[in-house]
């Protein structure tokens, strides 16, 4: 049986897209780490395609391989550390990230025998908190007001309101804000 040829499907200009801000980012943006440079680093992601809101705060340790797929609400974070992928990242309105975070926005198609490359989305609406080295998984959405508990990993979808946790995340209970 003879095995197929790999097929590279990353259009070689995002590729170029990609070297450009990795360029940039080591010279430009991981240097910068002190929180007064904040407005530089935004800038500096503006510049590439993303679209931040006003008063986001982005370490300079989080490792974003494709600005143009990064879109965050207004009084968002990403913390140290935490991680993208090349797939798109919708950040909604007051959403803290927090540090070792892991978001892989993308994945293989694991039904071929060459794993193609497939990038997804991730989707966190407003008021959600992803506590520390969380793990989700593309193609899924963390509803509103939700939070996900130290190192989770979340595979499906997180209902508004709720906590969860674990590996896999379930749910442990709804979130009742009282203040």
């Amino acid at each position: 049986m003879e095995i197929p040829k790999y097929i590279d499907t990353i259009p070689k200009s995002d590729k170029i897209y990609r070297l450009g801000w990795r360029l940039v980012s080591l010279l430009f943006f991981k240097p910068f780490s002190l929180p007064f440079f904040n407005g530089w680093r935004i800038f500096l992601l503006k510049l590439f395609g993303a679209e931040i809101g006003e008063n986001c705060n982005i370490y300079a340790s989080a490792y974003i391989p494709s600005p143009r797929n990064l879109i965050m609400g207004v009084h968002s974070t990403l913390g140290p550390q935490v991680q993208l992928h090349i797939g798109k990242t919708i950040i909604g309105n007051k959403v803290t990230i927090s540090q070792r975070t892991y978001l892989c926005s993308a994945t293989h198609e694991i039904n071929s025998i060459n794993l193609p490359f497939i990038a997804g989305e991730i989707v966190i609406k407003d008021f959600v908190w992803v506590a520390a080295e969380a793990f989700i998984m593309t193609n899924t959405i963390i509803g509103e007001g939700s939070i996900v508990g130290a190192r989770a990993v979340v595979i499906k979808n997180v209902e508004p309101w709720t906590i969860v946790a674990g590996n896999p995340a379930k749910t442990i209970k709804e979130r009742i804000i009282t203040k």
